[in-house]
């Protein structure tokens, strides 16, 4: 069985970089995965790495998306709300508060993309960019590995999208120390290709255009 290899792949003519939700609320030492006590000592260190390489991404050319989970109560269907009142479910980045606002990343208004969902391409105006600029691989970055960034991995594979994820630039707050390893093996194993984030910089970089 042939594979297309990484500089294919990443070409910046039919690549985006995804960004999903580097929110107070996940990311913060101030936000509410810490105040339940889960760990974001790591989360400035991959925040940092994303940076550089959205720089790269600027430098060849290749669009940068950033998401947004947004809980506004106006937004929520019956069953939406019958989850959060009736079963429970917790919420996080409420637009009432401070916590759906993006962390350390300060990118034109335009980049951003909010969502109610979990899932990035129920918004409507990123799924459309992407299918206007031609867009074949994505480049997947962000939080949390195991809930929306899992949830972009599969929907856009089942769309139809190449995935690229960089091992070092999605992270999650969960105590279950295989929930990272679980994602990226199931990348690895049926969605797409996992790498480091230098990998795709220096493969990025080298391209002649």
């Amino acid at each position: 069985m042939t594979r297309m290899d990484l500089h294919t792949k990443l070409h910046p003519k039919t690549t985006a970089l995804l960004v999903v939700d580097i929110q107070n609320d996940f990311c913060s030492p101030s936000g509410l995965m810490a105040s339940m006590g889960k760990d974001v000592s790591g989360m400035d260190a991959m925040i940092a790495k994303i940076k550089e390489l959205a720089n790269v991404c600027d430098d060849v050319g290749i669009p940068i998306f950033y998401t947004q989970q947004i809980y506004d109560r106006s937004k929520l269907t019956d069953l939406q709300k019958e989850q959060y009142d009736l079963d429970g479910k917790m919420v996080t980045c409420d637009i009432d508060g401070g916590g759906y606002k993006l962390y350390k990343l300060n990118p034109p208004t335009n980049r951003i993309f909010p969502k109610y969902t979990y899932n990035v391409f129920s918004n409507a105006d990123l799924s459309n960019e992407l299918v206007s600029r031609g867009i074949k691989t994505l480049i997947i970055t962000g939080v949390s590995t195991q809930i929306c960034v899992e949830t972009a991995i599969r929907n856009g594979f089942d769309i139809g999208y190449k995935i690229v994820v960089p091992r070092d630039l999605i992270a999650t707050t969960s105590k279950d120390p295989g929930t990272q390893e679980r994602t990226l093996h199931l990348v690895e194993k049926t969605y797409g290709v996992v790498v480091d984030s230098a990998e795709a910089m220096a493969t990025l970089q080298v391209r002649e255009l």
